[in-house]
Parts: C-alpha cells; structure tokens; sequence
C-alpha cells in the first residue's frame, strides 16, 4: 500500500510528459487564435478578400485539427489516470487482505517511528485498537519495552534482527514470548522510507520444543540410569540381607554388651539406613528411566496433600517450619494415581524444607481455574527459602540437575513427568533471598466443582 505522496509521484512520473505536451499544444492555440483575431479595417481588394478567406478556413482547419487532438489526448491522459487509479485501489484492497490474512502480525513506521500499517493480527498480539490514529513508539505500554527497544536500534542505528524472542505479560497475565524480525523498508527509488517488524506469538512452540528437549534428555538420563540401577540394586539387596543376618547374629551372641553393644547396634541402623537410602536412589532411577502406566481414578488432590502434610509434620517441627495448609472447602477430584500425586507433593515439600535451613512458613493452597476451555485445580506450594537463581529456573526439571551437594536431581524431574502424565503442568515462580512459590496445575474430573476458602493449620 501506497501513501499518499508516494501515489502523486507514481502519477506524476507516468503522465507528466502527457502534461507537458497538452499544456504546449494549448499554449500554441492561444497563440494562433491571438494572431488570426479579426483584424478591424478591411480587404483593398476582392482578389485580397478572397487570400484572406482562404487562409483564414485553413488556419480554421489546423486550430478545430489541434482542437481534436489535445481534447483526445486529454481524454485518453484522464481514462488513463482513474483507470490506473482504480487499480492502485484494487491492489491495496488486495494487500490489505493478504496483510489481514497472515498469522503473523506485521507493522510498518516511518522514519520518525510513527505507525502507518498494522495488520489484525498484530493488534491483538499487542492488544491495541485496530482502527486509526496508531500509537506512536512512546505511546506504548511499559511492557513492550524490549519490543519498542529493537525499533529505536533499527530506526537510529539500523541494527537489524532475524527472529529475536522477548517475553512480556499479557492484560491476562500470560506470558507471551514474542518472536521479532525487523527489517529495512525502501521506495521504488530504493530510498529508505521506515521499517518492517514482523511479530509472532511463539508461546506454544517455545513451549513444545521445550518439552522436546525435555523429553530427551530425560530418554537419555533413563537409558543411564536404567543401566546404572540394575547393576547397583542386585548387590544392595544381597548387602541388605547379609547386614540383616549379621547384625541378628552378633547381638544373638550375647558377648558384647554395655555401651560397646550399643555402639555396635548403632553402627548397624547406620548401616542399614544408608542401604535404605541407596535403594531409595535406585528406585528414582528407575522410575526416571521407565515410566509406570498412571492406575487413572477420581482422586481427590486434598487428600494426598494433607497425607503428605502428616508424614512430613515431624520432620519440620524439628527444622523450626511451620506447615500452613489453606484449601478450599471440598475436595476436588482429578482422574490420576492417588500414589503419584502424594510422591508430587512430597517431593515438592520435601525441597521447599531443605530450601529453608533457618525455618519459616510453608504454605500449600488450592483453587480452580479455567485455562483454554477446561477447569484445572491448581496447588501452590509457597516457602520463606533461600530462592532461586534466575539462570537456574529454566533447568530445574532437568535430571540430575541440583544445587545441593547432597541432591541427586532426580525429585523435580519425577515429579514433573508425573504431572504432565496426569495432563498437567508444574510452573515455578522465585525470587533470591525471598523465597521460591511451586504451582501444579491438574485438570479436574469434575466439572461442576464450587468451593469456598477454608484455613487447615
């Protein structure tokens, strides 16, 4: 599409020497209609009446010839300039529509940063008004900072980019990633008139090609880890055994007693308690590597979390942590593995209390929410810990990965698998210093679920 100067120039071009030569042919019948002027004495003769008669019907000849010709030519010069007019139309109505048709939201700006075309898929990417005057570069919100930064390098420094992501919130308060290419924009002249920026929702495929990734490095981590378990759980369970038998056949002899024999059966429940650690190691291997078939029953999520919130209750009074418990009333169902689902939240537990070495408040709450047509419980699990780093949350379900000495990275990963099993997703929000908040949304078997809030301490 074509503005408005740049219309009068392709005209102008194509028609101005037309203009030229009809503006010279009138100036040349003026020019003889002055000369032949009837002259106010008359003929000395007939034989110079007769001259003057003659030459006056020939001039009157070339002036109506004249006549003919430019009015002609001004015909074909105005039937020439609306029909090309009329396709000039036609071929921005045509532009505009293969514009509005595209995916991908597409904007044009001047020099001056100002907006002379979006298409309807950029408006509601952006979520401004369809119809003019556009907002200028610093009309806009505050969150497409990083989209209105790429402009103004290409504008003032013309630094080009090729498919550059960049998130922001939308007025849902979904993240959206969005992917940018701008380019340079020229005339027929092959002048530089502004830029092109091209903008795509990329939130789903960024999305998707993460799981890909995901899913495998967790196809490989199982491979390893299948191995790695196989060969480990055989002798620890042939060591469990024989530690058994010998423990039972020193303290049957009866010759140790005192607090030598009570050192030597505390030396045995160490023994025993890191054969059961090594198995427990081995059993998350396992479980990494193959994933067992979900037992798909309407379970209700309250249960397995207040389960979870008893079997870890001792463990974090000791650690001066206080478990808050904040559902709402009933007990929403999901079609899922009661067993799994208490792994999740013990699992996510379990690190929301080794995040806090100084105690705190953790606080597990629930609601219901709609997402993209469906009903989904969503569970939050909130800590007072030592949070994340950002560079690490875009690796925290990946296996093995772990910022303790002691951890094996293996909780998150399983716990992560288990929820996508279940048609979920786990989402992590944390900021330094402040804590780490763990969302898992399960969609719900039951439509029709209402609850109010009710406080479990």
């Amino acid at each position: 599409m074509l503005r408005s100067q740049q219309e009068m120039r392709l005209f102008g071009q194509r028609y101005g020497a037309i203009f030229v030569g009809l503006a010279i042919a009138a100036a040349i019948l003026i020019i003889l209609l002055i000369l032949n002027f009837p002259r106010t004495q008359g003929p000395t003769s007939a034989l110079d009446a007769l001259r003057q008669v003659g030459a006056d019907w020939i001039l009157a000849l070339i002036i109506f010839a004249l006549l003919g010709i430019t009015a002609t030519a001004a015909a074909v010069t105005a039937y020439s300039y609306f029909a090309t007019k009329e396709k000039l139309a036609k071929v921005q109505t045509t532009a505009r529509a293969i514009l509005e048709s595209l995916v991908g939201g597409v904007l044009t700006l001047d020099t001056d940063g100002g907006v002379t075309i979006i298409n309807r898929a950029a408006c509601q990417i952006l979520e401004i008004d369809s119809t003019p005057p556009y907002p200028d570069l610093d009309e806009l919100p505050e969150k497409y900072r990083p989209l209105v930064g790429l402009i103004r390098k290409a504008l003032d420094a013309r630094q080009y980019v090729q498919d550059q992501d960049s998130i922001f919130i939308n007025s849902r308060n979904q993240h959206i990633v969005l992917r940018t290419s701008v380019s340079e924009q020229v005339d027929e002249a092959g002048e530089r008139v502004g830029i092109v920026v091209l903008v795509k929702d990329v939130s789903n495929l960024v999305t998707m090609e993460n799981e890909l990734r995901k899913r495998d490095r967790l196809a490989a981590a199982g491979t390893l880890a299948a191995g790695v378990a196989h060969e480990i759980r055989n002798p620890l369970s042939a060591l469990e055994l024989n530690l058994r038998l010998l423990r039972d056949e020193v303290m049957g002899l009866g010759t140790v007693g005192g607090d030598a024999g009570s050192d030597i059966d505390g030396y045995f429940e160490i023994l025993s308690a890191e054969t059961r650690r090594l198995n427990r190691i081995t059993s998350n291997f396992l479980q990494l590597s193959r994933a067992e078939p979900l037992a798909r029953v309407r379970v209700g999520v309250h249960q397995a979390v207040t389960q979870v919130a008893r079997l870890v209750h001792r463990e974090a009074e000791e650690k001066n942590i206080s478990l808050v418990i904040d559902l709402i009333s009933g007990d929403p169902e999901v079609l899922g593995d009661s067993t799994k689902l208490e792994q999740v939240c013990l699992n996510i537990l379990i690190n929301a209390m080794q995040a806090m070495p100084t105690g705190g408040v953790i606080t597990v709450t629930s609601c219901i929410d709609w997402s993209d047509g469906h009903k989904f419980l969503n569970l939050a699990f909130a800590d007072q810990g030592v949070g994340i780093a950002p560079e690490n949350l875009p690796r925290l379900f990946d296996p093995y990965f772990t910022t303790r000495l002691d951890g094996t990275g293996l909780g998150l990963a399983i716990a992560d698998r288990i929820v996508t099993d279940h048609g979920g997703k786990i989402l992590v929000e944390s900021t330094v210093g402040r804590g780490t908040v763990v969302k898992v949304c399960l969609p719900m078997a039951d439509e029709d679920a209402r609850g109010a809030k009710e406080s479990v301490a």
